[in-house]
Parts: C-alpha cells; sequence; structure tokens
C-alpha cells in the first residue's frame, strides 16, 4: 500500500502576527517528505499568508521537515501605539491646604502651603504635541492601523501668554495661580513682606492677602480672596472672601473679628469672634464665640475648647471641651436659637416687603386706569414717579433677601443630623445644644457623642 501524504497544516494566530506550519508523519510507513521552497511558500501564499515570511526557516525545512510540532514560519509586526497631547504643568495644581498631624499627635501648621505663586515671565506650562503611533502589518499584509492619538486645544484663563506655536505659556504678572474649573487663573497678590500694623495701614484687596509676618495693633485686613497670615494674629479685623490660614493662631483680646466666606485653619484661638461660612481647622478654642456654617475638627493630641461659645451647623469634633476650673463652656451644633430666629426675620421681612410691592403695584394701576378713563398722562406724575423708585427698591432688596434665604436654608438643610464628639472627655459645667436642644452635663463624660433625639440629647460611646 503507497504511502500517504498529507500537505502541510497552516495556522495564523488570533492576532494574525505569526503564522505556523505543522507536518504530520506520512502513513504507509514512507521514509521521508521532501518539499522545495517554492512549495513551501506556496502552501503558505494558499492560506493567505504572503507578509513576514522567514526565509531562512523555510530553507531549513526544505532541506529536513520537523514532524508534528508547529514551527513558527512567517511574523508579522505590531502597531507602536503613541502619545496623546500633553501638558507638562510648572506649577503644584494641588496644594496641602491641611496641617499635618506629627507621629507624636501634634500639629504642624507652618508646612501647609496656601498659595502657589508665580512671576512675570515665570513658564508655567509646556504643551507636548501628540505623537502619532506606526501602523503595522499582519502576516496576511494587511496593515494594522495605530489608534490615532489627539491633540489639546490651548489651554483657556487669564493673566498668563501663550507662545506663536501654542506650546509654551509664560505668567503675565507676578500673582498666584490657581487651576479653577479647568482654567489657570493668574491673578495679582497683596504681600506684606513683614508686619500688617499701623505702618503699613489697612488693607482692603480684591484678591488674597499674604502676610509673612504678624497682623496687629487695630490693622483691618479686607480680601475678595484668601488670606494667609503667618505671624500672630492680635487686637485686628480680618474679612476674607474665600479661606483664612492663621499658621501661629490668634490672640483676640475681645478685640479681633474674623469674617470668613470660606474655610478657616487656625493653629489656635483665644477670645476672637468668628463668623465663618465653610469649615474650621484648629488645636483649640479658648473663650472664643464662633459662628460655623460647616464642621469643626479641632485637630491634634490635645486639642480642646475653653469657654465661650462654638457653634458648628454640621458638627463638631474634639478631644475635650471644658476644664476643671468650670469655666463656662457652651457648644452647639445643627440649628441654634440665634440662625434660627435669622431665617425667621428675613422670612418676615420678605413677607412684609412683598406685601408692601404689591399694594404700591395695585396703585400704579389705579393711575394706569384712571388715566385711561379720563385721557390723562400720569407718567411723569410725582406721585406715580415715587411709587415706581420704591417699587423697584423694595423689589431689589425681596430678590436680594430671597437669596440670602435659600444660602441659610441650604446651610441648615446640611446640620439636619449634626452631632458632637468629644473623643477624650467633657467636663462637668459644659452646656451642650443641637438645634432647639439642651442638655447641661453634670458629671464628666468620657469618649461621648452627643446626639439629637426626638426627646432631646443622648450620649452614646464615641466612635472614631
Amino acid at each position: 500500500m503507497a504511502a500517504t501524504v498529507k500537505p502541510p497544516k497552516v495556522q495564523v494566530s488570533r492576532d494574525g502576527l505569526e503564522a505556523t506550519m505543522t507536518f504530520a508523519i506520512p502513513e504507509g510507513g514512507a521514509p521521508r517528505v521532501e518539499y522545495s521552497i517554492g512549495q513551501l511558500i506556496g502552501f503558505l501564499n494558499s492560506a493567505g499568508v504572503t507578509f513576514g515570511i522567514d526565509q531562512e526557516k523555510i530553507a531549513r525545512l526544505s532541506e529536513a521537515l520537523t514532524y508534528q510540532k508547529p514551527v513558527v514560519v512567517a511574523k508579522g509586526y505590531p502597531s507602536e501605539p503613541g502619545q496623546p497631547g500633553y501638558f507638562e504643568y510648572k506649577f503644584e495644581r494641588e496644594l496641602n491646604k491641611k496641617p499635618i498631624i506629627r507621629p507624636d499627635g501634634t500639629t504642624d501648621y507652618m508646612n501647609m502651603k496656601t498659595i502657589e505663586v508665580v512671576h512675570a515671565e515665570d513658564v508655567i506650562a509646556v504643551y507636548h504635541p501628540a505623537v502619532q503611533g506606526v501602523s503595522g502589518m499582519n502576516v496576511r499584509g494587511v496593515p494594522i492601523p495605530a489608534k490615532p492619538c489627539r491633540d489639546l486645544p490651548p489651554l483657556i484663563g487669564r493673566g498668563f501668554n501663550r507662545s506663536d506655536d501654542n506650546l509654551t505659556y509664560t505668567a503675565a504678572i507676578d500673582g498666584k495661580i490657581e487651576v479653577q474649573q479647568g482654567r489657570i487663573i493668574v491673578s495679582p497678590v497683596h504681600e506684606v513682606k513683614g508686619d500688617a500694623d499701623i505702618s503699613t495701614g489697612n488693607i482692603d484687596f480684591n484678591g488674597d492677602v499674604v502676610v509673612n509676618g504678624s497682623a496687629k495693633d487695630g490693622v483691618i485686613i479686607k480680601a475678595g480672596g484668601n488670606i494667609t497670615i503667618k505671624g500672630i494674629v492680635e487686637n485686628c479685623e480680618l474679612y476674607a472672601g474665600k479661606d483664612l490660614f492663621l499658621l501661629s493662631g490668634t490672640k483676640g483680646g475681645e478685640k479681633t473679628i474674623i469674617d470668613v466666606g470660606g474655610s478657616m485653619t487656625a493653629q489656635f484661638m483665644e477670645s476672637v469672634v468668628v463668623r465663618c461660612g465653610g469649615n474650621i481647622t484648629a488645636d483649640y478654642l479658648f473663650k472664643c464665640k464662633v459662628s460655623c456654617d460647616g464642621r469643626i475638627d479641632l485637630t491634634g493630641k490635645k486639642s480642646s475648647i475653653i469657654g465661650g461659645y462654638v457653634s458648628a451647623v454640621q458638627g463638631i469634633d474634639v478631644e475635650e471641651v471644658g476644664n476643671s476650673f468650670g469655666t463656662i463652656t457652651r457648644i452647639a451644633a445643627g440649628v441654634d436659637q440665634e440662625r434660627a430666629a435669622a431665617v425667621l426675620r428675613l422670612k418676615t421681612k420678605i413677607d412684609d416687603l412683598g406685601s408692601n410691592v404689591n399694594k404700591i403695584k395695585k396703585g400704579l394701576d389705579i393711575f394706569a386706569k384712571v388715566g385711561e378713563e379720563r385721557g390723562i398722562d400720569f407718567s411723569n406724575d410725582p406721585r406715580r414717579l415715587q411709587l415706581l423708585r420704591v417699587k423697584i427698591r423694595d423689589e431689589a432688596i425681596v430678590n436680594k433677601d430671597k437669596e440670602d434665604l435659600a444660602k441659610m436654608e441650604a446651610v441648615i438643610a446640611k446640620g439636619e443630623n449634626a452631632t458632637i464628639r468629644a473623643f477624650r472627655k467633657v467636663y462637668a459645667g459644659v452646656t451642650v445644644a443641637i438645634d432647639d436642644h439642651v442638655e447641661d452635663i453634670n458629671d464628666e463624660q468620657y469618649g461621648v457623642e452627643f446626639q439629637k433625639t426626638e426627646d432631646g440629647i443622648r450620649m452614646v460611646p464615641v466612635q472614631r
């Protein structure tokens, strides 16, 4: 019986980058099968393999076949990925605006970075254009296209210049640089090299204010942006439209007033009056009057609230409250009585002004009706003009008051589940309030959380 010879089996990998030939042992005892180079390439071409054929390996197979083992005889090459366009920023976009807790539990405020400053002509960003990839080829001779890489649009914002080739961005002015909703903003900064006091005078600046020394002697600092003071704050007034950073704390002497639209960070506060629209972070508060729309987080191993009245809509975290001397200390979370009264007063004002506006509208309607009936033009009548002026004024006030009321109600809503957590101790003599519920602490409490219930305030073991 004559030996049966099967043609080699040609297989192409799933990705098309490799082809193999497998030779079966001849049936019937035939000792050897020989193929020419042309025959072997013909087998490959018949299977669609036309690219990347290994001529040397084909030549070796024509001299001596390898049986029952796939032999790689063709290889393609994959596509090489490109590099999308990207910006290399030359400034810090994420600043460390929170104090660091040291291993020993104390708090490091001086290593906070609250502002990133650039100078005119500083390079702030470099654009690296997209580099397109290289297409590949499979063993069937079909190109493998590289995934296209896109370029990014130019940066937008203000306070910087862009080179003609759109690759280099430089600061146009000295100032603070930050990213706001994808826009790069370089804005002016008022910097005081030393102390802010009677020698520098009061400061009223629309951007950020940085004081490298202390602030004292009755100085008033107003900033539309952030205020950063590296030294002690004492006997002065601070008004920040955004955030306030007091890296060495403040001694108020009952004369320091602080009003912050955003959040506030201070190493400590003593005898100051604070109104804060965001959160407060500090080590301790001593005999202060504090009203906070956010949370108060007193960090550090020995954080405490001693004396005064401290209120935070969204809750308070602290180690200790009060002291062994019985210093009168009141703390509150949620909506305190003052805030609830302010909301009620604003609602009453809106209702009263709205009612007055409606009366004025009726008066103006009467002028229009009488004028139409009698054929008289009252458009320049002093009485009508006075009503119109009052109407415009009161409507503007009502609209502004409604905006303020909406903000107040939004703040109140965030304090719905506010609690007060004292991780170490609450001394006897402390008064705790959550919304309209008040609890006088008669015995020392250890590791306790104050929560509001329908019947009042309950105390449960604190959970960090």
